[in-house]
């Protein structure tokens, strides 16, 4: 009786999808897309991915999302892009042996420069240049930095040791302001203010 009980578990499971050895899906294609096409430096946008498989169905899945350049646009681990400078950058989005992209151009804002913080200690870009009275934006990631200027005449106020969270200072006053993070010796950064 007992070999007949365990033949019938067996075909049960089988037959309800416990055997898990079965081929996994594969993603054919992947496709990026934007809610906005006209992207300016500081905006944030949500970007999404979308993957087919072989047969034209959606299929869920967790994409690994990438940037051709973090100087242009950095892209979180969710797909949260934010414009740094203008220029062209490439945004990936990758899933089970497929790649998505999407092409994007980042137009200037006259009046505000974005610097971000990727892995590796440094201010990206080292250098910004904004007009008089332009705002510069710090975007800090969750390692704590600071933002210590020279002390020179026309420098705004430093920016303490913070993390997640983001720091803006306005630039009334020409001329070049360097910086340091104090906390990752070498992570430095100059701001460019033209008259």
């Amino acid at each position: 009786m007992r070999p007949l009980v365990s033949a019938l578990v067996c075909a049960a499971l089988v037959a309800c999808g416990g055997d898990s050895s079965g081929p996994s899906v594969r993603v054919a294609s992947i496709f990026v897309s934007t809610p906005q096409q006209s992207i300016a430096v500081g905006d944030k946008v949500q970007l999404t991915a979308v993957a087919i498989d072989s047969v034209g169905n959606t299929v869920s899945t967790t994409f690994q999302w990438s940037t051709s350049s973090n100087v242009v646009a950095a892209v979180s681990n969710t797909g949260l892009l934010t414009a740094v400078t203008a220029g062209n950058v490439t945004i990936s989005a990758s899933a089970g042996g497929a790649t998505g992209t999407l092409g994007l151009t980042i137009r200037a804002t006259a009046n505000l420069a974005v610097v971000t913080m990727p892995p590796g200690d440094v201010f990206t870009p080292f250098q910004v240049t904004i007009p008089v009275a332009g705002t510069v934006r710090w975007e800090f990631p969750q390692r704590a930095h600071n933002v210590i200027f020279e002390k020179k005449a026309g420098v705004p106020a430093d920016i303490q040791q913070v993390a997640n969270t983001t720091v803006s200072r306005t630039f009334n006053t020409a001329g070049t302001f360097p910086y340091d993070c104090t906390l990752h010796p070498g992570m430095s950064g100059e701001v460019v203010v033209r008259p």
